[in-house]
């Protein structure tokens, strides 16, 4: 199974974090920033509207093939992201 990890800068406008894949096993996030980030499935998300991940803190996903998102209040907060995908 192929496996991919990368890290990224969230900042306080919509990022997508991961493009939709059907060959998508599962994913993770890890938010090793000092302020929450919010996930979401399209580029509307907002702060408000976002599943919250508070510093330290991981998601993970083994049904989701779509689009990922992500968002902060705050500026340059760091993740960590791990994809597998089918071989």
């Amino acid at each position: 199974m192929p496996k991919r990890t990368f890290d990224m800068l969230v900042g306080t406008a919509a990022v997508r974090v991961l493009q939709a894949n059907p060959k998508r096993l599962s994913y993770s996030i890890v938010n090793n920033g000092s302020a929450a980030i919010c996930t979401g499935a399209d580029a509307g998300l907002t702060v408000d509207s976002g599943e919250p991940l508070i510093p330290g803190a991981m998601v993970s996903d083994d049904t989701d093939k779509e689009d990922v998102w992500a968002i902060s209040a705050s500026p340059d907060i760091d993740i960590r992201v791990t994809e597998i995908l089918e071989a």
